[in-house]
């Protein structure tokens, strides 16, 4: 595991992921089959992190089309706060 992700995904790490899910379809179907092991074979390790797991599905269920996408962007806030240090940074220009 990488220092990187010791403390949960990072918002880079859930925009990587949306958006790759959002424009490659194969990578999009892989990730609703599996996507703990997607995200281990982009480096990122969430073995220890429950929260980041239940992130992970609440993004999964948005691609598969099993969650409303409003209440869905609700779960992956919630999550994604859990799972990491909070703090939603703006992005540099």
């Amino acid at each position: 595991m990488t220092d990187k992700h010791k403390h949960g995904l990072t918002l880079e790490d859930v925009q990587m992921i949306i958006g790759r899910g959002v424009l490659d379809e194969s990578f999009r179907k892989e990730f609703i089959a599996d996507p703990e092991d997607v995200v281990k074979r982009l480096g990122i390790s969430v073995d220890e992190d429950g929260s980041a797991v239940d992130l992970l599905k609440a993004i999964s269920a948005v691609f598969d089309g099993r969650a409303d996408v409003q209440a869905a962007m609700s779960d992956i806030r919630k999550a994604y706060e859990v799972s990491s240090d909070g703090v939603i940074r703006p992005r540099c220009a």
